[in-house]
């Protein structure tokens, strides 16, 4: 280059290129809060969720958790006394009011808060030798309340129970036997009933829209007559399903069937025989027409579509005392005596999954909105499955009753 002076400019811009000042902030940075969890673990990182928390004596004397449901964040609990409590489910929503903020919290990304309703005693006395277990519960929202709907009782009713204060507000009686399961449609416009009489009774739920805050006892929260009242089972009805979206009341009995029927007509549309004719305990069907029946007859687990054609089978490895969910329909959430809970695949039952409990039966089981896992125990204790934070090297149930440490 001939011109110097050019040059010059030119050699200052290449040495000083890129040069800031020593210091820009005269404060630290805030420490950052814990990374966001993962959206869909079950489907993206299935080892990251783990046993995060323990709540021991959820009754007192400690009984079975017979029921575990989520309802509007609220966990709602039926132990084996008939005793109903209310809990709050801690989300990171709610820990953070859904906005992005620094923090240095060192909790768990979900967890159990205080009591909304503490525990009470609900229904009345139960009928003899009826088998008592999640099928007899359900959760229901209206606009005005939200209800628990419970059966069993010895004089052939359901109840529906406000979950704000344990009070019942309704009791019907239209079966010629016990009550023995109950099924709401996801959108809680539909309850279904089965008996020991094997006749499946349909309901519309009410929507009340009451100026008070709670429901008056005059109100009814559940269609009185049935506008459906199913047959073809020639045993006790033992699970249900009912799905608006997809038209369909499905029925498990004791005599080995699955009988399907529309919701809308109530028209029979087939029959589902179990390949070995083993009584049928449990039944799951997802939003995309699957149904997965279990048998405790032979601790098997089968597959079908929504067309009756039978996809997989697999061995459960144990008896089954809770068979669940995903919100996305896409894994069956299974645990029983074994004491674990074990994740499967939709597609051919393959396992995903198995997470180690604390050795205790598990009686009950919910999975979240988030995909984590509340599962209840033979022993009273409530056991949560969820992401664990990991700046957190051990989690401290700050409650004294119920302290209890876990190595992460």
């Amino acid at each position: 280059m001939d011109d110097d002076l050019q040059r010059s400019a030119i050699e200052d811009q290449i040495a000083n290129f890129g040069q800031t000042p020593i210091q820009i902030f005269c404060k630290r940075h805030p420490r950052r809060g814990p990374p966001i969890p993962i959206a869909h673990p079950l489907s993206f990182a299935p080892a990251s969720i783990s046993l995060t928390s323990i709540l021991s004596c959820m009754s007192n004397p400690p009984s079975a958790v017979l029921y575990v449901g989520l309802l509007d964040s609220n966990i709602v609990i039926v132990n084996q006394g008939l005793t109903l409590s209310v809990k709050m489910w801690l989300t990171t929503q709610l820990q953070f009011g859904g906005n992005f903020t620094f923090s240095g919290s060192q909790d768990p990304f979900f967890g159990v808060g205080s009591d909304i309703l503490s525990p009470r005693k609900i229904g009345s006395p139960l009928a003899e030798n009826v088998e008592l277990g999640a099928q007899c519960f359900a959760t229901m929202q209206t606009p005005s309340e939200n209800f628990l709907i419970s059966c069993g009782n010895w004089e052939n009713s359901f109840q529906v129970v406000s979950l704000s204060d344990g009070r019942m507000v309704q009791s019907i009686r239209q079966h010629k036997d016990v009550v023995s399961c109950v099924a709401v449609t996801a959108d809680g416009s539909i309850l279904a009933t089965g008996s020991y009489d094997t006749t499946v009774m349909v309901r519309e739920v009410l929507r009340v829209r009451s100026p008070e805050k709670r429901v008056p006892r005059k109100d009814c929260i559940i269609a009185e007559t049935p506008f459906h009242i199913l047959c073809g089972h020639d045993d006790i009805i033992t699970c249900l399903y009912v799905s608006v979206e997809l038209d369909i009341v499905i029925s498990g009995s004791k005599d080995g069937t699955c009988v399907f029927h529309t919701l809308r007509d109530g028209r029979y549309v087939r029959s589902l025989k179990h390949p070995s004719g083993s009584a049928l305990s449990k039944l799951a069907a997802s939003q995309h027409g699957r149904i997965v029946l279990y048998a405790d007859g032979d601790l098997s687990l089968n597959l079908y579509s929504i067309n009756g054609k039978h996809l997989a089978a697999s061995e459960s490895n144990g008896r089954l005392n809770c068979v669940e969910l995903s919100g996305c329909g896409e894994f069956l959430v299974c645990a029983g005596d074994q004491g674990q809970v074990v994740v499967r695949s939709m597609n051919a039952l393959e396992v995903v999954k198995r997470y180690n409990g604390v050795g205790k039966v598990i009686t009950s089981l919910t999975v979240t909105p988030e995909e984590c896992f509340l599962a209840g125990t033979k022993d009273g204790n409530l056991l949560v499955y969820s992401i664990e934070n990991p700046q957190r090297k051990a989690i401290v149930l700050r409650n004294p009753r119920t302290r209890v440490m876990i190595p992460s």
